[in-house]
């Protein structure tokens, strides 16, 4: 049995990632930490921070908010608790206390925990791979309008994807003024409105030819189904940095 705290609990993943822990044979929803008071009853205690937490936790899963590893990352390394990070727009400093965190504990982190994106990841690596610098590339993102960073985690995931294959390449995010396209560029864009679950567009725009590799997000369970099998995967794994990708792989 997989004792898992939920950080964000009361947050819209949150909520959705608790309902299907519950449904979960091999897992128990122990408690959950969160600064926003819920009207909803839910299941189990919900404290303020980690300092609060007396139970026994074999994984954190985190889809709150970036500045949330300041809290929950001692605490994990402290009782030897696998992590699995949802969470975007890290500083420079929050990333290296994850990567640093996981040289003691495992930690899967990604920019999107669906199967979907991380197979057009795939699918983008392949694409890159042939056309090269054939092709202008362009990464264009959705998503509802109280989503706090942009660019999503996800267009950076897929643009790093990218990268991996196509070093050169640079990024220009959120083009704008007097603009003219460089060679290497990656173009990355974001639109904000209305209640977008998540739409990704990666275009590799050539002469007289676009090829598109596009997912939409239809519903947040997905997101929860993938971090339920992010935690499945991480909880008595080495320690080190891993990612979606490991777990197809594995």
């Amino acid at each position: 049995m997989i004792n898992v705290l939920i950080y964000g609990i009361n947050g819209k993943m949150g909520n959705v990632l608790y309902k299907t822990i519950l449904k979960e044979p091999n897992m128990k929803l122990v408690c959950g930490i969160d600064k926003y008071i819920s009207d909803e009853k839910l299941p189990c205690t919900v404290y303020s921070s980690t300092n609060e937490v007396t139970e026994k936790i074999d994984c954190i899963i985190d889809f709150s908010n970036h500045v949330s590893v300041n809290d929950y990352i001692p605490f994990a390394l402290k009782n030897n608790i696998a992590c699995v990070i949802a969470s975007t727009g890290f500083t420079p400093e929050e990333l290296d206390l994850i990567i640093n965190a996981s040289k003691h504990i495992p930690i899967l982190k990604s920019g999107n925990m669906s199967l979907g994106v991380n197979l057009i990841l795939q699918l983008s690596k392949m694409a890159a791979k042939v056309l090269g610098n054939k092709a202008d590339i362009e990464i264009v993102e959705q998503h509802h309008n109280k989503k706090i960073d942009a660019p999503s985690g996800t267009a950076l995931l897929l643009a790093d994807g990218i990268k991996e294959v196509l070093p050169e390449k640079t990024y220009n995010i959120g083009r704008k003024g007097l603009s003219p396209r460089e060679k290497n560029e990656i173009g990355i864009s974001s639109v904000r409105g209305g209640t977008i679950i998540g739409k990704h567009d990666v275009m590799f725009i050539m002469d007289n030819e676009v090829v598109t590799i596009k997912h939409e997000a239809e519903s947040r369970q997905i997101f929860a189904n993938g971090a339920v099998t992010a935690a499945n995967f991480i909880v008595g794994k080495n320690p080190r940095l891993y990612s979606m990708e490991d777990i197809f792989v594995d």
